[in-house]
């Protein structure tokens, strides 16, 4: 167990490394949209969340972390270890064309511990927080006296590394803060050419690097109103067990006084029985408590808040008039004069209000299921002190997970937690009169691999975004998430030598 331990141990640490190294250079997008704001914002949470259409606010599991509500972390039991990586192919499509694209990524990683376990946890990560990657030609001659070719062309995105604090305030009401750092690099670049010797080309490049701080405040409450209290049987058992148990006590210091005889080994005999008995009482009590526990359904609610932030940005821009070597080809330009070259021109890049809340209904370990609710103010938005015409946008997920026995012996199957959710949004952006929403529904499965203390999470997600009217831009995506989750004792002190 503890080779199989260690294999799955140093297998996720790898890909944290890879992924810290890729996070600097990162570029999985390949949507045209991703030319507004700070780019395609990517989900926060992981692979078991995004088998469940997304949800997270009302989530609160002791043995998986869940980056949506800081609060969460509150509930850890153990130390635990997320990594994840994310393989997607897109459809992109107008009324004329289409066209396919693939890309792979490394998605996340993540560790949490309890400080004092299901009372106060902390935990860290680094995970994409924006893609950008696009390359779009237009073409225009209407009402042009030259017909001109507009390219383009953008890369990069922002990482963010947090670090997380979760607090049990009540048995029932938690609260916890998420401090993130958020950086990175967009490259924009915008070139005009004209068919006609007689005019110059033009070129605009851009490139900002960002960074600062970010704040994600959590809550979360559980109503007990939907547990069972002690049942009957659980007193009844509870009141035999102290009697017994007071019975063995009288029954042990009149054996001590006993000298060998018929009497002693009487005595011997129903100790022993009302040993067993006491046994006995004790397993068929915490069946009961088993049984009643799983029976239980748990509702928790919670609530998130991030108020606004300003990004610190350095921006350069280079700027400037050029021909063609040669027209037929592309690839060697004569600069005739710059219009801009300036560098680390400082600025503020303004990331609006979020919020967001949801539920979760738990059934033992049996049944979950659970519904969220996010806006942003992406009204408020402006990118060195440029606004970018975006709106506000909203999502709403329904998701749920279904384990037929986590302790089945005779079937692996059975052990399996199936998941399944759906979304649907209305994103920052309004062009071209449209608003344009996004939709899709997600599979998921979590394959324990308890010798290792590890369970490994696929998820699969079918979308769309975009629309074909207006001359915009429809995008259909299927994406394949594969995660890992490790728990361990580390940190956690033992009780017993």
């Amino acid at each position: 167990m503890q080779r199989i331990r260690k294999y799955f141990l140093h297998l996720m640490l790898l890909s944290g490394v890879l992924f810290c190294q890729e996070a600097f250079s990162q570029n999985s997008s390949t949507s045209p949209y991703s030319r507004y704001g700070i780019g395609d914002l990517l989900f926060s949470g992981f692979a078991k969340n995004l088998g469940m259409g997304g949800i997270g606010q009302g989530l609160n599991q002791g043995l998986y972390l869940n980056p949506i509500n800081p609060a969460s972390y509150s509930s850890l039991w153990l130390t635990t270890y997320e990594a994840g990586i994310q393989l997607s192919t897109a459809e992109l499509a107008t009324k004329q064309l289409s066209q396919n694209v693939n890309t792979a990524a490394l998605g996340y990683f993540a560790f949490g511990f309890p400080v004092k376990t299901q009372k106060w946890g902390m935990g860290f990560g680094l995970l994409p927080y924006s893609n950008v990657g696009y390359s779009v030609e237009e073409y225009k001659s209407e009402n042009l006296l030259i017909p001109e070719n507009h390219t383009f062309k953008g890369s990069g995105g922002l990482n963010q590394f947090y670090l997380t604090n979760g607090f049990a305030l009540t048995k029932n009401f938690s609260a916890g803060l998420t401090a993130s750092y958020l950086f990175g690099v967009i490259n924009q670049d915008r070139r005009v050419e004209f068919f006609d010797a007689a005019y110059f080309n033009t070129n605009i490049s851009n490139a900002n690097s960002l960074g600062w701080f970010h704040f994600n405040l959590g809550l979360q409450y559980t109503f007990d109103s939907l547990r069972i209290a002690p049942s009957d049987s659980i007193r009844s058992f509870n009141e035999k067990i102290k009697t017994d148990k007071d019975s063995l006590k009288k029954l042990d210091v009149i054996i001590a006084t006993q000298t060998d005889g018929e009497d002693k080994s009487q005595m011997l005999i129903q100790r022993s029985t009302l040993d067993s008995t006491i046994l006995a009482n004790l397993s068929a009590r915490d069946l009961v408590k088993i049984r009643s526990a799983k029976s239980n359904w748990n509702l928790n609610f919670g609530l998130t808040f991030a108020p606004a932030s300003n990004l610190r940005g350095r921006q350069s821009v280079l700027a400037y008039n050029f021909r063609y070597v040669d027209p037929t080809k592309r690839d060697q330009v004569v600069i005739r004069d710059t219009i801009q070259n300036t560098s680390g021109v400082k600025g503020e890049v303004h990331l609006p209000v979020s919020a967001g809340f949801g539920f979760s209904m738990t059934k033992g370990n049996r049944w979950l299921f659970g519904a969220d609710f996010s806006l942003q103010q992406w009204s408020d938005y402006t990118y060195f002190g440029q606004s970018d015409s975006l709106v506000d946008s909203w999502k709403v997920s329904v998701g749920g997970q279904f384990t037929p026995n986590d302790r089945s012996i005779k079937s692996y199957w059975k052990q399996v937690q199936y998941r399944a959710g759906i979304h649907y949004a209305k994103s920052f952006l309004d062009l071209n009169g449209e608003h344009l929403e996004e939709m899709g529904a997600s599979l998921g499965l979590g394959f324990p691999v308890r010798r290792a203390g590890t369970t490994a999470h696929l998820s699969a997600e079918f979308g769309k975004r975009g629309t074909l009217q207006n001359n915009l831009i429809e995008e259909k995506y299927f994406r394949l998430t594969i995660g890992f989750t490790l728990n361990d004792r580390w940190f956690i002190k033992p009780k017993y030598d």
